[in-house]
């Protein structure tokens, strides 16, 4: 029923399997797609399955009913940092990192508590998700930003198996939900008397329906109105009745557009709600995008610029750059139209490439006064910014401005913990990367670097690092191969929208690359392998690793973190950081292995044997 190119669809049936009922919401939103929102949460499988077939790149959200999150708003958030005993508390529970830095702690109810989500009440800007609430969890994003779980804090039990609260932290939630009927300190003068109180909800209600709020969204906010400040609270049952009336009128487009911000969401538009027939399609799409480097790459596309390291691909792509920027041929071969670009350096400092920029110019014959405006450089070596955590940036940037962003080099913008050899993670980045250019109105290339050992066997879409999904993502994708001649490649090119490229060689001329017409571009440089063939008492295929193999090899009944284990299998072909991860939980629900929790933190460990009920900590 899983679909590998759909990571989100993974893992939404992975927390089902768990025991956590799941609904979608709109990509990069925390807005339901769902009509009845939150109460179509569910753990089927068919359902999950129908729901993100529909929406591949819809968030994941957990209803959390007999559940309680405490929601630490803002990666400055400094809530108990002055009782570290009481944080430490917290430790034993998983920890969602939000898209905004925050902090997710997830608990379950003790049993006979009726926990509702609160706002504010535990503390400034530390709220509470629990009955009649739900919560976005990895690797659902919001403002162009990824959720990811914590490293040996991931949510891998059962609801059921989830700690409950400290006693501390279980007190004050139990004295939030008695004191429904008291109107909170510091809000003087907000009290909704009785008479007063239907229609202050139902206004309440109205505007928040206008904005697009679901009823669950506008439920869940008039009991927090009701049981903070009307006096007395009235009955659930007749506030959740407000919210339905309300909820039947249909928002207003405008107020939901202006509020959700919709003009900056760096997201790609929704799909048609219904296929086209060729006859409009034809009406509609009569041309194809413009050239931006005629018979290679169009408007809005992406590109891919693929070869070994220090091959030279970042001197390749600044000659691009400027032949983009002035409107000059590329190679002496493509034409280009001139447009302004951007390029994002995650690899060179701001000074290497101040020096390289003349030197490129100079040989092309450019003047550094027809580039002075229409190139911008951004070094962010150092900074530590993903694919994603550039959203921001480019919300920014007016759409058509840059006919050309250059990303360089690839690997550094992928986000941590992210496996660059995943199709599903992969698809996902390059899904990012398009909506980006299709809301800038501008093309990207992406400096990546090959595989090592011998490409001249490979097809041109199978040279590069990392996934096959990255070829098959792009629009065009580049690869420069060694020639037979030392200082020599052959540019080969897959293209989606143009008539087959021709290879063509190319010299290396410092710091320059030159069309070579004299070389043969069929004459690929042939390296041999260092062994033609294994010995014959070596096996010729990886043997494949099964649970009780991985748990004989690399587990025993010394205690071990996830982080030891995925250490000690890393250079094992077959084991990748996911694969030990799913053993580990393999094993773990067939007994093979069990989890045990150390020291005040509470951390998480993994051996063969039970922990001992005395065990409080281990070396």
């Amino acid at each position: 029923m899983t679909q590998p190119h759909n990571p989100m669809l993974h893992a939404a049936l992975w927390y089902a399997e768990l025991g956590y009922a799941v609904f979608p919401c709109a990509p990069g939103r925390k807005t339901p797609l769902t009509e009845h929102g939150l109460l179509e949460a569910t753990t089927d499988a068919e359902q999950i399955a129908a729901w993100w077939t529909q929406s591949p790149r819809a968030n994941i959200a957990i209803r959390t009913d007999a559940l309680v999150v405490i929601d630490v708003d803002g990666a400055e958030n400094g809530w108990l940092a002055d009782d570290p005993d009481k944080l430490a508390d917290l430790g034993a529970a998983p920890l969602s990192i939000t898209a905004r830095g925050g902090r997710q702690y997830f608990f379950r109810q003790p049993a006979g508590r009726d926990w509702r989500n609160t706002a504010g009440r535990i503390a400034p800007r530390v709220d509470t998700r629990a009955n009649g609430g739900y919560v976005l969890v990895a690797p659902s994003t919001f403002v162009a930003r990824p959720y990811c779980w914590e490293a040996e804090r991931e949510l891998g039990v059962a609801p059921a198996r989830l700690p409950e609260p400290p006693e501390w932290l279980a007190n004050l939630l139990d004295a939030l939900a008695v004191a429904n009927d008291v109107v909170p300190k510091g809000a003087p003068g907000n009290e909704i008397p009785e008479g007063q109180r239907n229609g202050t909800l139902a206004r309440l209600a109205g505007a928040m329906r206008r904005v697009g709020m679901s009823q669950p969204e506008i439920s869940a906010a008039l009991q927090q109105i009701n049981a903070d400040r009307c006096a007395p609270p009235l009955p659930l049952r007749e506030v959740d009745q407000i919210a339905g009336s309300v909820a039947r009128y249909p928002p207003n487009e405008v107020s939901v557009a202006l509020v959700e911000n919709h003009w900056a969401q760096d997201h790609a538009p929704p799909a048609p709600c219904r296929p086209l027939p060729v006859r409009e399609l034809m009406a509609t799409h009569r041309t194809l995008r413009a050239p931006l480097i005629n018979g290679i790459l169009r408007r809005g596309e992406t590109m891919n610029v693929i070869a070994s390291p220090k091959t030279g691909k970042s001197w390749l792509v600044l000659a691009l750059a400027m032949a983009v920027a002035t409107g000059r041929k590329w190679l002496d071969t493509f034409d280009t139209v001139a447009g302004n670009v951007l390029i994002i350096d995650n690899e060179l400092h701001a000074e290497t490439l101040a020096h390289r920029i003349p030197q490129v110019a100079e040989c092309l014959r450019i003047g550094m006064n027809e580039i002075a405006d229409t190139v911008c450089v951004q070094s962010l070596r150092g900074q530590l910014r993903d694919i994603f955590t550039l959203g921001q940036h480019f919300e920014a940037i007016e759409p058509g401005h840059y006919a050309l962003v250059v990303l360089d080099a690839f690997y550094r913008f992928m986000p941590r913990d992210m496996d660059e050899n995943d199709n599903g993670t992969m698809a996902n980045i390059y899904n990012h990367v398009d909506a980006m250019a299709d809301r800038l109105g501008c093309s990207f290339v992406l400096i990546h670097h090959a595989t090592k050992g011998n490409q001249s066997g490979k097809s041109v879409t199978d040279v590069g690092a990392g996934a096959g999904s990255q070829s098959r993502a792009a629009d065009a994708h580049v690869v420069l191969r060694p020639h037979e001649e030392a200082g020599a490649v052959v540019l080969e090119a897959a293209v989606r929208s143009w008539p087959p490229v021709e290879p063509m060689a190319l010299r290396w001329l410092f710091p320059l690359w030159k069309t070579a017409p004299d070389l043969d571009p069929t004459m690929l440089r042939s390296e041999k392998p260092k062994r033609s063939k294994p010995p014959p008492d070596e096996p010729t295929e990886t043997p494949a690793w099964s649970v009780e193999r991985f748990v004989e090899v690399f587990l025993s009944d010394q205690p071990a973190t996830k982080a030891q284990i995925r250490e000690a299998a890393k250079d094992e072909p077959g084991l990748s950081w996911r694969r030990v991860a799913d053993l580990l939980d393999i094993a773990e629900s067939r007994g093979l292995v069990h989890r045990w929790r150390v020291g005040k933190a509470h951390r998480v460990l993994y051996a063969t044997v039970p922990q001992p009920a005395d065990e409080e900590a281990c070396t």
